[in-house]
């Protein structure tokens, strides 16, 4: 078993070429999608779509594993969870709803949220912290029973964002919220960017939170989405901590091809990364 990112080659609003791409995730191999199509901004799903997405993957045989919900705008004044207007707060909590409906109809484990930090303004304003943190825990307070009544855990992913400010984040809601409703999305190509030879660090700390995951790698430097094993993060070292978490397999590959043209031979070389990824990690179970 192996899960793939429904966008892993862009993200078409198309339908042929949406359903295309499910195709040849598909007839590589892959038994799972991870829904990352409008993982941001402020699109809304009609019944209607998420309908047909799931007629798409059960024809397919695809199984759905997670999806990537959208936390708003780029711009928190605007449709966003943590929004300091009530009523743009309100929206961007809809709008996170749209996607539990999504995953539930899909029956998904789970959906992936961003939570990004204003950490420099948290450094530059004594009180902000507080402030950010509560409006933020009032929008998880409201959406907690609309999840746990689906079904649908929330996995809050390490974004590229300083380690302490990450490691205050996750100490601040894994303390008030219960494994049942949140755990952590280890993103691994952020991890290597953001947390040097200590990479593993949110794996280990949270390993007992560690529901979902996207394995992807890079060189240390930029976001780049490659294919694991072809960047510098510590695969070897992470088998172990993956395989005495709680995360249930197929492991889920967000590495994307970046080129013009065919993907066939890419998505091969992104099975054989993941299968092997996927037998490493099993060794320790």
């Amino acid at each position: 078993m192996l899960a793939m990112t429904s966008d892993f080659h862009g993200e078409s609003r198309k339908s042929a070429e949406i359903h295309g791409a499910l195709v040849r995730i598909a007839k590589t191999g892959f038994s799972h999608v991870h829904w990352c199509h409008e993982w941001t901004g402020s699109y809304v799903y009609s019944v209607y779509e998420m309908l047909q997405i799931r007629e798409w993957c059960g024809e397919l045989g695809l199984a759905v594993k997670g999806v990537h919900a959208s936390s708003g705008e780029n711009n928190a004044d605007l449709k966003h969870y943590v929004s300091p207007n009530e009523y743009n707060r309100l929206a961007g909590l809809e709008l996170i709803k749209n996607r539990v409906d999504l995953a539930h109809l899909l029956d998904a484990e789970a959906i992936v949220l961003h939570l990004d930090l204003p950490w420099q303004r948290f450094e530059a304003e004594k009180d902000y912290r507080d402030h950010f943190y509560k409006n933020t825990q009032k929008s998880f307070d409201e959406l907690e029973s609309y999840c746990t009544s689906r079904r649908i855990r929330v996995c809050v992913e390490n974004g590229i964002i300083p380690p302490a400010h990450t490691r205050y984040m996750f100490d601040t809601l894994f303390s008030r919220y219960n494994n049942d409703y949140m755990g952590l999305c280890f993103d691994t190509g952020h991890a290597n960017i953001m947390c040097g030879e200590n990479r593993l660090e949110f794996a280990e700390r949270y390993n007992d939170r560690l529901f979902m995951i996207h394995i992807h790698d890079n060189k240390g430097k930029e976001d780049e989405h490659l294919l694991p094993f072809t960047g510098s993060f510590d695969w070897e070292g992470f088998a172990p901590v993956l395989a005495r978490s709680p995360y249930r397999f197929p492991l889920l590959v967000e590495s994307s091809y970046r080129e013009a043209g065919d993907d066939t031979a890419w998505l091969e070389k992104a099975f054989l990364a993941g299968s092997r990824f996927t037998t490493m990690t099993q060794k320790y179970r």
